[in-house]
């Protein structure tokens, strides 16, 4: 196994904010691409809490002196190994310098709303002429073109947009959002391949490009069946709940505690065989309403009723390893809190402790894939409100003692947004 990070001598100039844009330069950070990750002063990353970043030391503890948009678990969960700093896009000076790092980047990847980079002109035609082989990816909600592209929006507008949400529900219910915004994580990870391929693209031809990904358009890959069920068979599909098209049971059943909860996914007539006898309830295998796949989704009522009221005074865990012995997909329901404790997170190290200047120590969720020999890692936390202006500036663009005091005190750069 290599001590080093496979994308090491990449560096990405990046302005990406929230979710979607921040995962996917993450996962070049922790990949080993120097990352520097630019906000404004006066307009940072709205994920760091709140726009201005001002009111120090009313942060809730009361702390004196703290800076509440250096400590935010958003941010700092999903922003981990870059280097931050901070211009003033909007002023001749910021912008100068933000095209000087362009010149010398690798990769430019944005997720702001379609209309903000042509306001700052910062299109790749333009960029092509600083940097010709520059890569650049934008990444907003729904594309950088066509009818909705300067609609603002996120993981909460693109599920709905992209018919996710018109799949999950109960069928006498409405529509419903996950609540979790797993559109910007789908788009996160598809515009990190996306990145890479355009990398070897570029190793390979010496070619920069451009590409446009739209959360809107990545999200609708998970949707596949049902998008061709719709335009091939001109069928309409029906919200199912947890139930599946294929497999029955499939769901999560309640079992002894407080919200505790089983899922159970039998995929064939092998494995329900293998579930009636562990439940202690082999007749039911020769059921003539259960016996085969079809005649359980035919009577999936009856079929919930019966495994819920094997599980209902089981515990949770216990009920999934006996499961899982029988090679019977199943896992307990995690509460948040539970997740770190996960014996498989902690068998493949998936939590790895980070010590942030404003926060002190804590466990964030690592790399989510493991390379058998360069596999990425943290390798510095999130970075505080313009931590690293000083040092890229002067190291990277030559910028001088008084020319960087000059620019603090403009506001184009520095860490201290000023009080209210």
């Amino acid at each position: 196994m290599s001590s080093k990070l496979p994308l090491e001598r990449l560096r990405a100039v990046v302005l990406t904010q929230a979710w979607s844009g921040a995962l996917t330069t993450q996962l070049l950070a922790n990949m080993g691409a120097e990352v520097i990750q630019v906000e404004a002063l006066s307009r940072p990353d709205v994920w760091r809490g709140g726009y201005p970043p001002h009111n120090r030391g009313q942060y809730p503890n009361g702390e004196p002196g703290t800076r509440p948009y250096d400590r935010n678990a958003l941010f700092n969960a999903v922003n981990t190994s870059k280097l931050g700093i901070t211009l003033d896009l909007n002023s001749e000076e910021g912008k100068s310098l933000f095209l000087d790092l362009v010149s010398t980047s690798d990769l430019l990847a944005e997720n702001y709303s379609a209309r903000v980079i042509p306001n700052f002109g910062l299109e790749y035609p333009m960029l092509r002429q600083i940097n010709p082989t520059i890569i650049m990816m934008r990444m907003p909600s729904f594309g950088a073109s066509g009818p909705y592209a300067m609609y603002p929006g996120n993981g909460g507008t693109t599920e709905p947009m992209s018919g996710i949400s018109s799949l999950l529900g109960y069928p006498d219910g409405q529509p419903m959002n996950s609540g979790t915004m797993h559109t910007d994580a789908i788009s996160g990870m598809m515009g990190f391949a996306a990145l890479l391929i355009a990398i070897r693209h570029r190793a390979r031809t010496g070619k920069g490009q451009y590409i446009d990904l739209s959360q809107q358009e990545t999200a609708t890959t998970y949707i596949t069946d049902q998008i061709l069920e719709h335009t091939v068979g001109g069928r309409v599909p029906q919200r199912m709940g947890n139930r599946d098209r294929r497999m029955a049971p499939h769901g999560f059943y309640r079992c002894r505690g407080e919200d505790s909860w089983v899922a159970i996914a039998v995929r064939s007539d092998t494995e329900w065989e293998r579930l009636c006898e562990v439940m202690g309830r082999p007749e039911l295998a020769s059921d003539v309403h259960f016996a085969t796949a079809e005649d359980r989704l035919q009577h999936t009522e009856k079929l919930d009723s019966i495994v819920q009221s094997w599980t209902l005074n089981r515990d949770s865990t216990k009920t999934a390893e006996v499961l899982q012995a029988q090679k019977i997909p199943s896992s307990a329901v995690m509460k948040a809190l539970e997740v770190p404790e996960n014996p498989q997170h902690k068998a493949r190290g998936f939590f790895e402790t980070v010590d942030h200047p404003a926060t002190g120590p804590y466990s964030i969720a690592g790399v989510p894939f493991s390379l058998s020999e360069t596999p990425g890692r943290i390798h510095r936390p999130a970075p505080t409100l313009g931590q690293h202006s000083e040092a890229v500036l002067k190291q990277h663009l030559g910028v001088s003692d008084s020319e960087y005091a000059s620019l603090e005190s403009q506001g184009v750069t520095g860490d201290d947004p000023g009080d209210d």
